[in-house]
């Protein structure tokens, strides 16, 4: 996720990021499409034991990155593409999201200095995750 400043940030309701969980060898399929530049990624204050993530560049100087990439952690888990949309309060945006029928795929967990987020399966199934900037 790029960094951002209050007037780039995104607003709450709009996709902030995407993320896609493959192997290294889909990381080199988009190289080679979009040209994009796979760059090993640790936020500030990222807690110890998540998944090693990459950024996708379209500069080696950027900030940021166009997308994001992790491990699967299942090899028969198909690879995908999951976007975040930006909420004020994951913990709120979690529990609503159940109360409609969705189901947890990944808890809430912090990324550091980039927020909080969260993953659910809507009620048919399809993946979404939420995304909490810094307060």
């Amino acid at each position: 996720m790029s960094q951002t400043t209050e007037t780039t940030k995104a607003k709450p309701g709009t996709v902030s990021w995407n993320q896609l969980i493959a192997t290294s060898a889909n990381a080199s399929f988009y190289a080679k499409l979009f040209g994009w530049q796979p760059t090993p990624f640790v936020p500030e204050g990222m807690p110890s034991g998540n998944q090693p993530f990459t950024l996708f560049k379209t500069d080696p100087d950027m900030e940021g990155g166009v997308a994001g990439m992790v491990q699967k952690q299942n090899p028969e888990m198909p690879s995908q593409w999951i976007p975040y949309v930006v909420v004020e309060d994951v913990d709120a945006a979690l529990a609503k999201a159940l109360a409609l029928g969705a189901t947890v795929r990944t808890p809430v967990k912090s990324i550091g200095e980039l927020g909080r987020i969260a993953l659910i399966y809507d009620p048919e199934g399809a993946t979404v995750g939420f995304h909490e900037f810094p307060k």
